[in-house]
């Protein structure tokens, strides 16, 4: 789990969508695009093209007199001119033309007259179909004309249905009959086959971007010497992961300095401040003399703070490394008891009763809650007491009674050097900004939970939640 203040509040990040979601949309647009273009191609082409014979639709309308006539063994229709209805425009006539019976639209049926019989119609097999079409250049509609060979009585005899569509009929049918009946089923399936190919194909060529993503979130200031890797990124990227790297290159030497200079200069100053609170015993006690004895304590330890800061950015916990939690609870209270007294306040320790053991550095937890021990010591009031809660689940809770923070402050509570408005508001409050930023970065570097609340009537409560030994 991620090490975190129980107060910081990230910035929110613009919405975006990702990368892969562009690329999938953009795509899927042209798909899409084309897919309803070639429909309309189609539709078009097929509204132009007159001369396509509507089969299917033809043939409809021929078998719909099917009831009213006798198959024989043969297939050939046997029919009775008699019972055939006017469902259809249609014309029964003998093979040399003449007619026998007609039935239908008026308009329809003139059509055929004007037609005339089709050549070969006299000589067409019993049970055999003819199929004819023309185009009246008056109104533009397009007649569509199927005759079929049957018998009455025995006889052979030729029957004609027609239809007719105008402009727009042509139109629906190429939409209807072409466009859905011919282009969608196969297109819809090929479209979900292409999506479902592009999203797959997307997702391996963008996993390079993936994997960078990943290593750059472990890069940090704790983590400089990570580098973006090059392998199987695509050429337009190689260029500019480089340059990433040369930059976090320039980074790692700044923060190498830094922290070189930061721990070289906490040693350098040691020396010569133990020198001097030497030189201070010396001297016979006076107020003066207590008060640059009480200075010199507080820059001892300030530089000593310095020096763990440098040591910390470059410390590891070993994953096999145990420690009590319980055992280091009792062993604060021990160590603050004599100073708890001297400042009226009292140490308390509860749930230290069995063993708590988690994976850590013992003495990397061990100053990470000495410094909220000591920090709640300086804020409690007097006659009141610290209490220090060991919980079994691997956590341990520092809790006082003190003026508590502010919640609009707890952000930048671990920052280094900070004093908020309630230290500076507090004579009681003589440190140097850096105890908690050290108990913090104990806890990232173990991958474990620093957070802050309010201590149920009155005061602030640090609780450091560490993985449970396996």
């Amino acid at each position: 789990m991620a090490p975190q203040a129980q107060s910081r509040h990230a910035a929110p990040r613009p919405r975006s969508a990702s990368l892969q979601a562009r690329l999938a949309v953009r795509l899927l647009a042209v798909f899409v695009f084309a897919f309803f273009a070639s429909g309309l191609a189609t539709f078009l082409i097929s509204q132009a093209d007159d001369t396509e014979i509507p089969d299917e639709s033809l043939l409809r309308n021929f078998e719909s007199l099917r009831d009213y006539v006798r198959e024989e063994s043969d297939g050939v229709w046997s029919v009775d001119p008699a019972q055939l209805p006017a469902i259809v425009s249609f014309v029964l006539r003998w093979p040399d033309g003449s007619e026998i019976r007609r039935a239908g639209d008026a308009a329809m049926l003139s059509a055929i007259d004007r037609r005339g019989v089709p050549d070969g119609l006299a000589n067409l097999p019993p049970g055999a179909t003819n199929m004819s079409w023309w185009l009246d250049p008056a109104s533009k509609n397009s007649y569509y004309l199927i005759s079929r060979a049957v018998r009455i009585e025995g006889r052979r005899a030729i029957l004609q249905v027609i239809q007719v569509l105008t402009p727009t009929d042509s139109g629906l049918y190429a939409l209807v009959d072409e466009w859905l009946g011919e282009f969608v089923p196969v297109g819809i399936p090929l479209l979900i086959v292409l999506v479902a190919a592009l999203t797959l194909s997307l997702r391996s060529a963008l996993r390079p971007l993936e994997n960078l993503r990943r290593r750059a979130a472990r890069i940090g200031p704790h983590q400089t010497s990570l580098r973006l890797p090059l392998n199987d990124l695509p050429t337009e990227l190689q260029q500019p992961v480089l340059a990433i790297n040369s930059a976090l290159d320039r980074l790692d030497r700044g923060f190498q300095a830094q922290r070189a200079f930061l721990a070289d200069a906490a040693h350098e100053l040691r020396t010569p401040l133990t020198i001097l609170a030497a030189h201070l015993d010396t001297l016979p006690r006076q107020v003066a003399t207590d008060t640059l004895k009480s200075d010199v304590a507080r820059m001892t330890r300030l530089v000593n703070q310095l020096l763990l800061v440098a040591q910390l950015q470059s410390m590891t916990v070993d994953p096999k490394e145990t420690t009590d939690l319980s055992e280091i609870a009792v062993d604060l209270a021990a160590l603050f008891a004599p100073l708890a007294i001297r400042l009226h306040r009292d140490v308390g320790v509860s749930g230290a009763e069995q063993p708590v053991i988690v994976r850590g550095n013992k003495d990397a937890i061990h100053q990470a809650l000495r410094n909220l021990v000591e920090n709640a010591l300086r804020f409690t009031p007097e006659g009141t007491e610290v209490e220090i809660a060991v919980d079994p689940a691997g956590s341990v809770t520092v809790a006082d009674r003190g003026p508590g923070i502010p919640p609009q402050e707890r952000h930048r509570l671990f920052e280094r050097f900070w004093q908020g408005e309630y230290k500076k508001r507090d004579s009681r409050a003589g440190g140097a900004g850096l105890g908690l930023a050290i108990a913090h970065r104990i806890a990232e570097t173990h991958q474990a939970r620093l957070e802050i609340d309010d201590n149920p009537g009155g005061g602030a409560k640090f609780t450091l939640s560490l993985p449970l030994a396996a």
